[in-house]
């Protein structure tokens, strides 16, 4: 399944993974979009709610390096998507496949470089 980081009016792409107001699930063909009742918690207990989606894919905007590191260590293959505002007018041709070899140039949030 994969999952999209969603802002309040719940079709922009959010800034933000953990913290998004709601997430967008696809899978199968099939989407639905939920309110993501872990964007206060704190990374653990996040994850722990995130382990229990059978996520094997997100497409973010943008990503903190470690948390790149913690769904890489889960499995989770992370694109980047280029261009799009909207969740429904990505297009494959504008993701980017973030790996260890790239992660630290482009997973640019949070403090792992302070």
């Amino acid at each position: 399944m994969t999952l999209i980081s969603l802002e309040e009016d719940r079709e922009t792409l959010s800034e933000r993974f953990r913290k998004a107001p709601y997430f967008a699930f696809l899978d199968k063909g099939e989407i639905s979009i939920q309110e993501n009742r872990y964007k206060t918690s704190k990374s653990n207990q996040f994850f722990d709610y995130f382990n229990t989606l059978n996520i094997d894919v997100i497409y973010i905007k943008k990503l903190g390096y470690k948390t790149f590191l913690r769904l890489e260590t889960l499995g989770v293959k992370v694109y980047l998507v280029k261009n799009s505002k909207e969740y429904n007018k990505i297009k494959t041709d504008e993701l980017l496949l973030i790996d260890s070899n790239n992660a630290q140039e482009f997973c640019t949030l949070g403090h792992h470089k302070k």
